[in-house]
C-alpha cells in the first residue's frame, strides 16, 4: 500500500467513542442485510462493502470483519464472470472490484500466473488502445479512474503500460487552448467544463499529479498538467455562496488537487492558489449545515475527510475546525434504527421524486459513512481514499 504517513485522527475521548460505535452499527446492519450486496461495484455493492469490512479489521483487530470482507470480494469476482458485464468503469464496474482486490491485497507481489488481476490490465490495455478517445474521461466511469486503478498496480510493468496510454488518451480528448487545456463531458460538449473532482478538471489534475510523482519514468503528465492547471484557474474563482460545496464538485476537491499539483512540479503559485480556495471553502456554511445529507461523494462524511486531509496537509487550523464541524454534523444526523446503523442519503425514491433511501454504498451511502467515521476516530491511515484522489498532496 502506498499511504503518505501522515496520519492522526481527528476525535478524540467520547467523541471518538461515539463516531466508532456509529461505524460499528453500519457494519453490523450491512452484514445482515443481504440487499447490501445486490451490487458488484464498487460505488453501491460488494467491493464497497468489502473495503468497510478490510479497514474494520485493520483498525480494530475485527477478525471476523476482515473474513466478511474476503468473502465479499470472492462474490464479487465470483460474479463478474457471470453475464451481463458491469463495464469497466471503477466505480461502477470490474476495474473498481480489482482495485480493492490490490488495495486489500496491499500490493504484494504474486507471479504472473498467480495475479487475480492480470486479466483486468489486459482487458484495460486493451480498451486504451481505441484513438483518438470519444469515451468518458472522468474518475467515476472513465480514463482517470483507470489511472487511479494503475497507480494502485505500480510498479508492475501492465501498470506502467496504462499509464502512459490514460495520458495519451487525455490529452488527445482536452480540449487545448490559449490558457491551458479543459475535458467537455462528450455527451454534452455544449456544456461548459466541469471543474470538479468527480467529472471534472479536479479529477485530471489530482491524478496527473499522482503520476508525476508515482508514475513510470518519461511520462507525458507533466505538460498535460501544467495545461490541465493553466485551464482551471483562467476559469476559477474563489469560492461563492451558491456554488458546489462538495467533494465532487466544486472548489473544495479542487483545492485538493491544486495542492497536489503545486507539490508534484513545486509551483508555489498553485499552492497559493489551492490554499485560498480551501480556507474560502471553509469559511462555508460555517454556522449553519442544514440541507446537506450524509454521504462522501455530496455530504458532510465527504466534506470532513476532505478538510481533515487538507489539514494534515498544511497544518491550517481553519481547515481543521472545518473538518471538525462537519464531522459533528455527520454524527448529529444519525436516526438508530433508521437505514444502516442510523444512516440514510438522499437518492431517488421507487416514484422518481428525491428523498431519503437507503443506500449500502460507498460513495452515496453506508459504507463510505462508515469509512469516514473510522478515519475520524482510529489511528490507521485511511488510504481507501486514493479512490477520491484525497490523498498523495
Amino acid at each position: 500500500m502506498k499511504g503518505t504517513g501522515v496520519w492522526s485522527p481527528l476525535l478524540t475521548g467520547e467523541d471518538a467513542v461515539q463516531a466508532l460505535a456509529a461505524a460499528e452499527a453500519i457494519a453490523h446492519d450491512l452484514a445482515d442485510d443481504p440487499q447490501a450486496a445486490a451490487q458488484v461495484g464498487l460505488s453501491g455493492g460488494l467491493a464497497g462493502l468489502a473495503l468497510l469490512f478490510a479497514y474494520r479489521e485493520r483498525a480494530l483487530g475485527d477478525r471476523q470483519a476482515g473474513e466478511l470482507a474476503e468473502q465479499c470480494l470472492e462474490r464479487a469476482i465470483t460474479r463478474l464472470a457471470e453475464p451481463p458485464s458491469p463495464g469497466a468503469s471503477l466505480y461502477h464496474g470490474y476495474s473498481g472490484v480489482a482495485w480493492v482486490v490490490e488495495h486489500v491485497a496491499g500490493g504484494e507481489p504474486l507471479a504472473e500466473e498467480d495475479d487475480p488481476n492480470g486479466e483486468i490490465d489486459a482487458a484495460l490495455l486493451a480498451l486504451l488502445q481505441r484513438s483518438p478517445w470519444r469515451d468518458d474521461f472522468d474518475l467515476l466511469g472513465g480514463l482517470v479512474g483507470w489511472g487511479v486503478y494503475a497507480l494502485e498496480r505500480m510498479p508492475r510493468p501492465s501498470a506502467a503500460a496504462l499509464l502512459t496510454l490514460v495520458v495519451a488518451r487525455l490529452a488527445e480528448c482536452a480540449e487545448h487552448g490559449d490558457s491551458g487545456a479543459v475535458w467537455r463531458d462528450p455527451r454534452s460538449p455544449a456544456r461548459p467544463p466541469d471543474l470538479g473532482m468527480a467529472h471534472g478538471a479536479a479529477g485530471v489534475i489530482a491524478l496527473l499529479a499522482r503520476i508525476v510523482r508515482e508514475g513510470p519514468p518519461g511520462s507525458e503528465a507533466g505538460p498535460l498538467l501544467t495545461a490541465a492547471v493553466g485551464g482551471v484557474l483562467s476559469r476559477s474563482r474563489e469560492a461563492e455562496e451558491d456554488g458546489d460545496l462538495a467533494w465532487c464538485a466544486g472548489d473544495a476537491g479542487l483545492s485538493v488537487a491544486l495542492l497536489a499539483a503545486g507539490r508534484a512540479c513545486r509551483r508555489d503559485d498553485w499552492e497559493d492558489a489551492a490554499r485560498r480556495l480551501s480556507l474560502a471553502s471553509a469559511e462555508r456554511y460555517r454556522a449553519d449545515g442544514g440541507g446537506f445529507d450524509p454521504a462522501l461523494c455530496h455530504g458532510t462524511a465527504g466534506l470532513s475527510h476532505l478538510f481533515h486531509r487538507l489539514f494534515l496537509a498544511t497544518g491550517d487550523s481553519e481547515l481543521l475546525a472545518a473538518a471538525r464541524r462537519w464531522i459533528e454534523r455527520t454524527l448529529a444526523l444519525r436516526r438508530p434504527g433508521q437505514g444502516h446503523g442510523g444512516y440514510q442519503s438522499r437518492g431517488r425514491l421507487a416514484d422518481g421524486r428525491l428523498g431519503w433511501i437507503t443506500d449500502p454504498g460507498f460513495l452515496g451511502g453506508a459504507a463510505g459513512i462508515g469509512l469516514a467515521l473510522l478515519a475520524a476516530a482510529a489511528t490507521v491511515e485511511p488510504e481507501w481514499d486514493r479512490l477520491l484522489l484525497l490523498s498523495g498532496a
